[in-house]
């Protein structure tokens, strides 16, 4: 059947019917195999997306309006339907998922060339997915995230979508989001890291540091999350993606959300005012630094094998703009100022004592100390410099 033929047999047959024969014809095209037409084939699985699936274009290539909000809903219960009974190959994980399916929800969701409207739909399925446990498609948007970086433009967009689609209409109690790191673990860890990205991020302009800070919901959830399962944050690390891609693919290197969590639990305390956030940014603390201790011992005895991963970079660990915070704070030179800023400080101390103790941290330890020696003093910072110089 060539290019225009199969088109043509997809517009015989209306709505949900003919979305539900092009999925079947883009899983065919995509895990076909490979020919010298390759490129037609993977031009006319992105057409039949359009057309078909997303209802984006009409026969001509020409625009459409945008879908109602019932067609909207009615498709986005087909694509889990779909993903939820295809089973393509047998021996699927608890993290990466169907290889073939992974691919699809690739092509269905790429980063780059496919309209802005497309990232409401994504924020939407993966949405309909944690409250549906529909674990297919949260292992391939978990792996789709970390294949194009948990800081990428895809993966913040759509873990900001999470935040003000669904995050904040629903409770703390919800049983779906208690179970995400249990049904998809590599979803949620690299969530976590995008998370982290978003918030507590400065952006400094010549006069001004703007500092955006993660909403309760979002606090309290990710806390749980770490508490849950102390190696959780080191999900990405040990999986191998490899036989999560298609054929081809090049896996990319795993980005951990404790450089980016740690980050939180330092700004905090100069940045939060209620004492019951900052209860909350201590308890995050306890959990990352238990993760770091005992996290990854638990998987390295049972995975001796597995590379050591990093939790902090010399580098990274102490930003310029958290130490323009400090020192702006000390200004004032009042005890709640003063007394925040040691919880900083003890708190980057703590961080960087873990992560020595379970060899995970990146970069040169002259420099750590550099860096260490132009905070304020303190004990707990003063035993740590003494401990990295013997």
């Amino acid at each position: 059947m060539d290019y225009n033929e199969v088109k043509v047999n997809l517009r015989k047959f209306a709505f949900p019917l003919s979305t539900e024969n092009a999925l079947n014809q883009i899983q065919s095209i995509i895990n076909g195999e490979t020919s010298r037409k390759q490129h037609l084939n993977e031009d006319l699985a992105m057409d039949l997306i359009s057309e078909f699936i997303f209802c984006e274009t009409n026969e001509e290539g020409k625009s459409t309006k945008p879908m109602s909000r019932i067609r909207h809903l009615e498709l986005l219960v087909m694509i889990c339907d779909y993903f939820n009974k295809t089973k393509i190959k047998q021996d699927n994980d608890n993290c990466c998922g169907d290889t073939a399916l992974n691919a699809i929800f690739m092509t269905l969701f790429p980063q780059f060339g496919a309209p802005p409207q497309r990232t409401n739909m994504l924020v939407s399925l993966v949405s309909l997915a944690i409250s549906t446990y529909s674990n297919l498609i949260l292992q391939s948007a978990g792996v789709q995230m970390q294949q194009l970086g948990c800081s990428s433009k895809y993966s913040l967009q759509l873990a900001d979508g999470l935040v003000n689609k669904f995050f904040t209409f629903i409770g703390t109690q919800s049983t779906s989001l208690h179970l995400l790191p249990q049904n998809a673990p590599l979803f949620t860890a690299n969530l976590m890291t995008a998370l982290s990205e978003l918030y507590f991020n400065p952006k400094t302009t010549d006069t001004t540091m703007s500092i955006v800070l993660p909403p309760r919901i979002v606090l309290e959830t990710v806390v749980r999350w770490i508490n849950s399962d102390p190696c959780l944050c080191f999900t990405a690390h040990y999986t191998d993606l490899q036989r999560a891609l298609p054929s081809g693919a090049i896996p990319m290197v795993a980005t951990l959300p404790f450089l980016g969590l740690f980050r939180w639990c330092f700004f905090a305390p100069l940045c939060v005012k209620n004492s019951e956030d900052l209860a909350i940014y201590s308890e995050l603390h306890c959990a990352l630094i238990e993760s770091v201790m005992q996290g990854w011992k638990v998987y390295s005895e049972e995975n001796p094998r597995i590379s050591r991963p990093y939790t902090l970079s010399v580098h990274s660990v102490l930003l310029p703009q958290l130490k323009a915070l400090i020192e702006e704070t000390m200004k004032s030179n009042d005890p709640a100022s003063m007394y925040s800023v040691e919880i900083v400080v003890e708190r980057l101390a703590q961080s960087i004592h873990a992560a020595i103790i379970s060899d995970t941290i990146f970069g040169n330890k002259q420099d750590l100390v550099n860096q260490l020696e132009t905070l304020p003093a303190n004990n707990v910072l003063k035993s740590l410099i003494k401990r990295i110089q013997v």
